[in-house]
């Protein structure tokens, strides 16, 4: 145990005190000897030993030089007064030594302990910051269970979006939905200012104030604009505004949100909102331009140009990989395309019975076969499908093609045992999958533009 911080002239009185006292008790025993050094057993060394080890050196000395200064008249004609002196006083700087180091490593454990307590109580508030952060976002997810391949097949099924309106009020209802949107509407925005409210849900007054600072910051920066980024936040009577830009870059719609639950007003909840958004109204405009496509092949459709347009799935899956490679540009979010090549027909014709019928393949998933010359591509669009994800789909589908690739090798050994290398090699498959962002790369590849 360590002594309570006090004076060191406190301690030195104390030690004084305390030696006078055993030097009178001793000269009450015996005038001649009052410290008692001819004994047996040496109790100077006792005393000194008791306060040197309790208060350290420096008043283990102090009490060695009350001894000395106490008792030299006593002991003046005694030989080994001086040696017995000297002797005590070599014990006196051991324990001194003794008490340093003891204190010494009393202090490091003192300050250890002491860190140890700091850090453990540290650990123990980030632990309960870190299960509250998990409890709050695994209630939102317990609450918003969906992804965006699971809500957006949900608005393809529900809706044909032939008109603005339509998707503005399918968007909202999908919005309000899976993500808790309370109170929104979709405007038409013409050079760049607001238009025609397409549609609204929720408690919402749909004459906008043109001067929102939201709106405004929105409609100027062409992007999606929160609450928090504005500095004055008293301008503005919403949360959360998105836009929507075509081809152009220009703005043809935008999303304002006034009222989110508090659990869902997070970044996660608002980008999902932003890509959802993006997303089907894409598909309105992309819908609206297959019509027009569709109208001037019908108007051409006697002209015996017709067999050099595109056939009406490769535009739209062309179409579908623009928009998925927007959506990686502006939000990160990759979508994967997986390719299958063969030069042999039959083999060609397998994989398309099997890719038509195959369980591996969502609503949202597209799937064209082309021909390229003596080659047949086979290519299936995952949207919203990483890299990682796509590993199990992919081993799935190439275990079914294997089979389609050993059936023919049979059949082509069963027709002529002389069948060459090439010949063979003509049947074989080749298979990869590549981000949308490498689609025309892979185009280049198997001669197709």
């Amino acid at each position: 145990m360590t002594l309570k911080k006090r004076s060191p002239l406190l301690h030195a009185i104390e030690v004084v005190l305390f030696a006078i006292a055993i030097v009178g008790v001793g000269y009450y025993f015996d005038r001649e000897d009052a410290l008692l050094i001819h004994y047996d057993f040496s109790f100077l060394i006792l005393w000194l030993a008791i306060v040197t080890l309790f208060y350290g050196l420096a008043m283990g000395l102090v009490m060695w030089v009350t001894f000395a200064g106490l008792t030299t008249f006593l002991y003046i004609q005694d030989p080994i007064y001086i040696k017995v002196l000297l002797e005590n006083l070599a014990f006196v700087f051991l324990f001194g030594l003794f008490f340093s180091n003891l204190h010494n490593e009393l202090d490091k454990s003192k300050i250890q302990t002491r860190y140890l307590q700091l850090r453990l109580k540290e650990l123990t508030s980030a632990f309960f910051t870190l299960k509250i952060s998990h409890d709050k976002l695994e209630s939102i997810y317990i609450t918003q269970p969906a992804s965006f391949r699971f809500v957006i097949s949900e608005v393809l099924e529900s809706c044909e979006h032939n008109t603005p309106e339509l998707s503005a009020k399918n968007s909202l209802k999908v919005l309000k939905k899976f993500f808790a949107v309370n109170s929104a509407m979709i405007y038409r925005v013409k050079n760049n200012s607001l238009g025609k409210c397409f549609s609204s849900i929720g408690d919402i007054d749909i004459n906008v104030d043109k001067n929102d600072k939201l709106i405004q910051e929105t409609l100027s920066k062409k992007r999606a604009v929160f609450l928090k980024d504005l500095e004055e936040k008293n301008q503005t009577a919403y949360i959360y505004a998105v836009p929507f830009l075509d081809k152009r870059n220009k703005i043809v719609a935008i999303l304002i949100v006034k009222d989110i639950p508090f659990l869902f007003y997070n970044e996660d909840t608002l980008l999902k909102i932003n890509v959802v958004f993006t997303y089907i109204w894409t598909e309105y405009k992309k819908r609206a331009s297959l019509e027009r496509i569709e109208s001037t092949q019908k108007e051409i459709s006697t002209s015996s140009t017709y067999e050099n347009h595109e056939r009406q799935d490769i535009v739209d899956f062309k179409l579908e990989v623009l928009r998925l490679r927007n959506l990686l540009n502006g939000f990160g979010i990759d979508s994967r395309i997986y390719a299958i090549f063969t030069k042999n027909e039959v083999v060609s014709g397998e994989i398309n019975e099997i890719l038509y019928l195959s369980e591996e393949l969502s609503i949202l998933d597209r799937y064209i076969s082309l021909r390229c010359g003596e080659k047949f591509i086979h290519l299936i669009l995952f949207p919203f499908v990483s890299l990682p994800s796509i590993y199990q789909k992919s081993k799935n589908l190439e275990s079914e093609l294997s089979k389609i690739e050993i059936v023919s090798r049979v059949e082509e050994l069963e027709e002529s045992i002389n069948t060459t290398l090439s010949k063979k090699e003509s049947a074989q498959l080749t298979t990869k999958h590549i981000s949308v962002k490498n689609f025309d790369s892979l185009l280049e590849e198997y001669s197709c533009v």
